[in-house]
Parts: structure tokens; sequence; C-alpha cells
């Protein structure tokens, strides 16, 4: 097992930025890894499993972790391999028996994996993605991914309610822009809005986009949205998703929010 801490430097500004209080240890991990193959099944896991920082914040961690990974675990919380363990170990055990399933001449091995790991922290927030995949037999596997943001003040998990007037037309062109940015990036002439929409797979006016299922999440240079696979284009558009630079979400966040990101911004600006 790989120590990892993350150390944040000039603690009393983050301290007033929603940060570690004075005397508390900084934010940190350790990278926790669980790999196990037998002759139907291949399961791997790698976390970044929280080891310092505020008691509210690894908690609440620690309890995010349990859930994305199945949320049956009913130990303590406190050991990472403990938790890596027991869900590897379920779902080998599951893969196993699934493959008794698989009607084939020459059984594939099914195979599971699960990456959950720090991608961004400041000194008011941490952002976690998780990122998942699967083949369970037929043409190909499936992959999901998405990610949620943290206050390190008192551990509170973020989802969709950070966002606001979502129903406006400038949010919805936000949307647009995003989409049109992804498939550029990918060789993919997305200029018009007609191009646009034979990307995607809705029925309906890429003026009027669905947000994704998955939760945004905080990154350093804005928020972050991930479609998965079939969610909105077909699968070999694989997961749509773009990062709207804060200058342009600050509108559609709410004050809440705002404080965290002009609080990280401000940290991030201190002379070193």
């Amino acid at each position: 097992m790989t120590r990892s801490i993350i150390t944040i430097a000039l603690a009393a500004a983050m301290a007033a930025c929603g940060g570690n209080a004075p005397g508390e240890r900084p934010f940190g991990t350790d990278s926790v890894a669980f790999y196990k193959k037998t002759h139907t099944a291949e399961v791997a896991l790698r976390i970044d499993y929280p080891n310092d920082g505020p008691a509210t914040l690894k908690g609440a961690i620690g309890e995010y972790i349990s859930e994305q990974l199945g949320g049956t675990y009913g130990g303590p919380l406190a050991s990472g391999d403990s938790v890596a363990a027991f869900y590897g170990e379920r779902k080998a055990a599951e893969l196993d028996e699934a493959a008794k399933d698989v009607e084939s001449s020459a059984k594939p091995t099914l195979y599971f994996s699960q990456s959950i790991t720090v991608a961004a922290q400041t000194g008011s927030y941490v952002t976690y993605t998780d990122t998942c995949e699967q083949y369970l037999g037929g043409a190909h596997g499936i992959s999901a991914m998405g990610g949620v943001t943290f206050r390190k003040s008192d551990g509170r998990r973020f989802g969709h309610e950070m966002l606001r007037n979502t129903d406006t037309e400038a949010f919805r062109q936000l949307l647009k822009e995003g989409l049109r940015q992804y498939f550029s990036e990918g060789g993919a002439d997305a200029t018009t809005d007609e191009l646009l929409a034979q990307m995607l797979l809705t029925e309906g006016s890429v003026d009027y986009l669905p947000l994704p299922k998955a939760v945004p999440y905080l990154m350093p240079d804005g928020v972050a949205f991930v479609y998965q696979p079939y969610e909105i284009a077909p699968y070999a558009a694989g997961r749509p998703s773009f990062t709207i630079p804060y200058d342009k979400a600050r509108p559609f966040l709410t004050q809440t929010v705002l404080k965290m990101v002009d609080a990280s911004q401000a940290t991030n600006s201190q002379p070193r």
C-alpha cells in the first residue's frame, strides 16, 4: 500500500476559506488497490482512501466510497484495505457466478474495474471521480464515469443542487457549446446545430438538451459535466464531457458554491 499525502500550504489562508482548521492535519489519502483473477473473472479496484484531515470530511468520503462500491459493507470505515477487500472479493464471486450463464463454447473472462480517485483539491473542497468498466459477455463492455465535490469544512457532498437557472436559454446554450467542443476535439464537424444533432441520440432540438444524469463537480478551471454512453449519444461517441469555465458558470451556481470557488481562487492567487 503506497502512502500519498497531499499537503496544502498556507494553513491560515485555508482555514479562512473553509479548509483545514488550525491544528488539523491536511487532507491526505492512501492509494489502496485490490486485484484478483480467477479462471472466469478478473476484478481490479483502485481507491484514494482518506487517511488524514478533518474527521467529518474523512467520514463523508469513506461513506461515499463504500456506497459507490455497493453500499453493503457494515464494518468500520477506517481501513481502506478492508473496504476494498470486502467489495473486491464480493464482485469476484458475482462474476464467477455470472460466468456460468454465459452461453459460449469459449467462455470469455468477465471483468470489472473501478477507480475512485482524487481529481482536484483546493483549500475549500475535494473532488473525487469514479470510473467503472465491466464486461459481462456480449459485443462489448460497458463503462460509467462520474464525480462529486465535498466541502472540506464539514464534508458536505454537492450534487445537482449546486446549479440554478438551468431552465434558461443562456444555460442551455452552455450545454450545447460544451457538446460542440467535445465532438470538435474528437475530430468531428459540429459547427452547426444540424451537424451537432447528427452526433446525438436526442430527438428534440439541440436548444433543449437535458442535463447529464451524473452530478456536476468542481475542477480548478470550472464545472465539469459528463454524459454516460448511450445517454445522449451513440456508444461510439464515448462519454461526452466538458467543463464550463467559472467566468461563464457563475450565474448558474448557488452562492454556497460560489463562496467555495472564490475562496479557492483567492488561496491559489496568494504569493508562494
